[in-house]
């Protein structure tokens, strides 16, 4: 969640146009703004996604049903959501004034208490963030009152440490998953553990998601409450902390790395450090940066196009394959009008048949663009698409088409483009998440993950098709690109990615994160079956063979940072056994989210929280006007589903209107021997 506070000296009105938020930033396309509502929400949508809408609208009342739970907590106000197609139309949005760069999925303001959202082609990852910015727009309502206001008059002068606030956002909207557990034993074994004091600038978000599961795990859900209840009223967070848990930070501190100590020491033995199965050729900690990420060997397997942010902006360096020394940095990232952003939380680079190019998609003005790129000269050739988003290209084996990953209408879908012609095509061509395509080494088949489950392409679904589909579970499959028949290669209950296929053995490369770590898997087509073929402590993603298939590159997450890797002749590792993590040994234990709802009268509106006078009458002779039991004075949860809905249970959609009014006002009063009376209102 982004915070931002304005202190507000004068305001200067302007004239808006009816269907926008502001007009503050470069629009590129008007927004024709409708809304479905609910007791708790306001769901805002644009152009013919109501289905997605709906799909909001599910994913919110479920995810506020369990923090409303866990935080003992109705919503004194409805919440209006408002839901972009994709990041780039995101980015226009003027709720919020500050720029919306890539890897800020979501957003919530203290103003409005307003949520803003991009869909960005997958329910799962659309479904967390709606969970998690919920849980930042109720604890604005639990502790700011979910106003700004209470902020700027100093009524209220909590604040709670940014770790314990997208911590808790975290660990309630995804509970506990592989990659964070990763990312926490790494940190455990790897590196010193930081301070609970230190997670407000290092590691706030995945720290504080753990130190939130070691409370829930040592003294139950139900404490979790009852420490943002004490935080309210003792006014600073470490006294809330000490008088629900009886410990301070330090005392905190102390008992989190023990228990991280006691979770994680046990998940050493047997398994390697990426470092010890590969060679690293780049360095994070040397380089003093972060992401080394979506490595790509040339065919010839004498180069290797990186995505690294050792510049301190994302860029593309070409790298020997050997020795991983820099040959040359390629593509300068967010510093030009083509190259505004390299999609690195989506990264996909593929080079040519000939070694000679290289293509990827970035972010340009309006829309995204596949780029074509000429290692030797530099030289660029651009192919806009008006799609919502473009990412992840895949260069076919003969050189005459690109497969890439398109978002439109509420789907993320596998495209073909053939660069002969010019022309694109849907290849998938429905709801459902599909990603992570790549091309056979006959160009007859190409294989992509997706959500889908079993079902095939072939029936008409839409968003609310997903909303009672397990859209969490991926797996791989591979599609026949002139028939378009779909055929699944894994099914299992835990989750793969990153499928390459092998060019000399008819076997297919890919990661999964079975029994809790993710290895590579080498899967044969001639006998359907998988192997794993390392055990790692930690993980590795992102994979791309030489066209002799003696070499593998992939990324590798070590020592708090993702380093590019190279492993010889990958057909030849030996299979091996995985143990599960400790994690997953608990794992059905800890996935349990029983807790008693120590909410008051929760079923009575979202008012019941609080005891309300802001439209009481005092005056005895009118007193008999507060017992009004009007429709409009009801609570809210008490309104009839007819207010919100059809007869068939549709939603009933409204086109919105600007509403004025004031995000801030503030007040003084003074008395002057000379001038008398003076106020100011701001």
């Amino acid at each position: 969640m982004i915070r931002i506070i304005f202190l507000i000296i004068f305001a200067a009105s302007s004239m808006l146009s009816a269907q926008t938020f502001g007009q503050n930033k470069v629009q590129y396309r008007d927004f024709d703004w409708n809304f479905i509502s609910s007791p708790q929400f306001d769901i805002y949508y644009y152009g013919n996604e109501i289905e997605l809408a709906h799909f909001t609208m599910a994913a919110a009342g479920e995810a506020y049903e369990q923090i409303g739970k866990h935080l003992r907590w109705n919503l004194k106000k409805r919440v209006p959501i408002i839901v972009y197609h994709s990041h780039n139309e995101f980015q226009q949005t003027n709720v919020i004034a500050q720029y919306m760069q890539e890897g800020i999925g979501g957003v919530t303001e203290l103003f409005k208490n307003r949520i803003v959202i991009p869909f960005e082609g997958d329910y799962a990852a659309f479904r967390h963030v709606i969970h998690h910015e919920l849980v930042h727009a109720m604890i604005n309502d639990l502790v700011y009152g979910g106003r700004m206001q209470n902020v700027i008059s100093g009524q209220i002068r909590l604040q709670i440490p940014l770790w314990a606030n997208e911590g808790l956002a975290e660990y309630l909207s995804a509970n506990w998953d592989t990659k964070a557990d990763m990312t926490i034993r790494d940190l455990a074994i790897n590196e010193r553990i930081p301070t609970i004091r230190e997670l407000e600038y290092f590691l706030a978000y995945k720290g504080g998601q753990s130190v939130w599961r070691f409370i829930a795990a040592k003294y139950g859900r139900e404490k979790i409450g009852e420490v943002f209840q004490a935080m309210k009223i003792r006014g600073t967070a470490e006294a809330g902390f000490k008088e629900a848990l009886g410990m301070d930070f330090e005392e905190l501190t102390e008992q989190w790395h023990k228990y991280i100590k006691k979770e994680y020491y046990p998940d050493v033995a047997g398994r390697d450090e990426v470092e010890d199965i590969a060679k690293r050729l780049t360095d994070h900690k040397k380089a003093k940066n972060f992401y080394n990420v979506s490595p790509t060997v040339s065919p010839d397997g004498s180069k290797i196009a990186v995505l690294s942010d050792r510049s301190g902006y994302m860029d593309i360096y070409i790298l020997d394959v050997v020795t991983g020394k820099k040959i040359k940095r390629l593509i300068k990232g967010s510093r030009s009008i083509n190259f505004e952003e390299l999609k690195f939380l989506q990264p996909g680079i593929s080079w040519s048949p000939d070694s000679k190019k290289i293509v990827l998609a970035a972010k340009s003005g309006a829309f995204d663009a596949l780029y074509l790129i000429d290692v030797n000269t530099g030289k660029q050739k651009k192919i806009i698409f008006e799609l919502d988003g473009v990412f992840t290209a895949s260069w076919s084996p003969d050189g005459k088409q690109l497969a890439f990953v398109g978002n439109e209408g509420g789907a993320s879908d596998i495209y073909i483009y053939n660069l002969d012609n010019e022309k694109r095509k849907n290849i998938t061509d429905d709801i459902f998440s599909d990603t992570e395509p790549s091309w056979s080494p006959d160009g007859k088949m190409i294989a992509f993950v997706s959500d889908r489950a079993g079902l095939s392409n072939n029936g008409k679904t839409t968003a609310k098709d997903m909303i009672n589909h397990n859209y969490e579970q991926k797996d791989i499959y591979t599609i026949d690109v002139l028939s378009g028949n779909i055929s699944r290669i894994t099914e299992t209950d835990y989750n793969e990615n990153y499928p390459i296929f092998a060019h000399t053995e008819n076997k297919l490369f890919y990661t999964a994160d079975f029994q809790g770590t993710w290895n590579l898997f080498r899967y044969d087509f001639n006998t359907n079956e998988s192997q794993a073929v390392t055990n790692l402590l930690t993980g590795l993603f992102q994979l791309s063979l030489t066209q002799d298939d003696a070499t593998m590159v992939f990324t590798g997450y070590s020592g708090l940072g993702w380093d590019v890797y190279r492993v010889n002749n990958p057909l030849s590792l030996g299979s091996t056994e995985l143990s599960p993590t400790n994690f997953i040994l608990n794992r059905e234990e800890n996935d349990k989210e029983e807790l008693v709802d120590l909410r008051k009268h929760k079923r009575k509106g979202s008012d019941a929280n609080t005891t309300n006078f802001s439209t009481y009458i005092f005056a005895w002779e009118f007193e008999h006007y507060n017992d009004d039991q009007s429709l409009d004075n009801q609570p809210l949860e008490s309104k009839p589903d007819s207010v919100y809905r059809k007869d068939d249970g549709e939603y009933i959609p409204q086109v919105y209107k600007t509403l004025f009014s004031l995000d801030v006002a503030q007040g003084q009063y003074g008395y002057n021997n000379v001038f008398g009376h003076q106020g100011l209102i701001m």
